[in-house]
């Protein structure tokens, strides 16, 4: 995971476009695999991922250079997908699919307070405690990087099973972690 310089932070806060160029560099990427983890579509995770770099810009100024930068990015990321989402409620998927994955945010440094090796250990113990069809479609989609298709395919399970499947586990982690779940979540799209 990148760790922002407070000098780079802070040339940022000043409007320096050069710093804001190498945060881009430094997080676009991640931030476009977070997204589309979340939305599963490229074009919207380009426009939300525009739609952060817009926000981050605009509100420089209220960013402190001790601050990390890494999860006031990541949370600006998370807020704005979900937003996103809630206004896509038309459809029933989307409705359940928002419902688990939402979480309070706090003006926590998530992303600041993960420690890899003690959030793997606990993602693997939960992991365990799910039920085994759950946990199964649940490894091949985070930690083989299978997609819906593939998993549906290879356990003979329609696509929509994989989905429910794949919310349930969620909601399973979001419940049992409390307000480490977004942590977890962050987790488990970065550094899986």
């Amino acid at each position: 995971m990148h760790r922002v310089d407070e000098s780079l932070v802070r040339r940022f806060t000043l409007g320096d476009m050069q710093a804001f160029d190498e945060i881009y560099s430094m997080f676009n990427y991640k931030l476009q695999k977070f997204i589309f983890s979340l939305v599963k579509n490229p074009t919207d995770t380009e426009d939300l991922v525009h739609e952060v770099f817009v926000k981050v810009w605009e509100n420089k100024e209220k960013l402190k250079a001790h601050s990390a930068f890494n999860s006031y990015l990541f949370t600006i990321g998370y807020n704005t997908t979900i937003s996103f989402l809630r206004r896509r409620v038309h459809d029933t998927r989307y409705v359940e699919y928002v419902k688990s994955v939402q979480v309070e945010t706090d003006e926590v440094d998530l992303v600041e307070q993960l420690d890899t090796e003690e959030m793997r250990e606990a993602l693997n113990v939960l992991v365990e405690k799910m039920p085994e069809r759950q946990r199964e479609v649940f490894k091949m989609k985070h930690f083989e990087n299978c997609s819906y298709k593939e998993i549906a395919e290879a356990l003979n399970i329609s696509v929509n099973t994989v989905e429910n499947h794949i919310v349930k586990a969620h909601r399973f982690l979001k419940e049992h972690m409390g307000k480490s779940y977004l942590a977890m979540l962050f987790f488990i799209h970065l550094f899986l």
